[in-house]
């Protein structure tokens, strides 16, 4: 029995054990982000549609856990219709020297993604 109502419990959860419990969380997220993206990786070629809910999965994982990805991991796909990105297949690269950036185009859905180069 708590030695005090459930509702304080609520409000006020022990810090220690929120932080472990967190961590926890997170590290079990990144693991199976990873595990999520190599799978998508692999069946990409065979079954898109099936590569494409591995990465939606992935997406809501991201959301639902606040981690956040590697940025390997936010280059490998599109986050506005979850295809896997695959340079000259599915998404065009193209470096703008003025401005030092690179800039990644989805084919599918045109979504563009621009990134400073140093």
């Amino acid at each position: 029995m708590l030695p005090c109502s459930p509702f304080i419990w609520f409000v006020f959860p022990n810090p220690a054990m929120d932080k472990r419990g967190k961590k926890v969380i997170k590290e079990t997220v990144h693991g199976r982000t990873e595990d999520l993206l190599k799978q998508a990786r692999s069946e990409f070629s065979e079954h898109p549609e099936r590569s494409e809910r591995y990465l939606k999965l992935l997406w809501k994982l991201v959301q639902k856990y606040k981690v956040r990805l590697t940025r390997e991991q936010k280059l490998s796909f599109c986050k506005r219709c979850f295809i896997l990105w695959i340079p000259g297949k599915t998404v065009e690269v193209s470096f703008d020297q003025r401005n030092s950036v690179l800039q990644y185009r989805c084919k599918e859905c045109g979504f563009s993604r621009r990134l400073k180069y140093k």
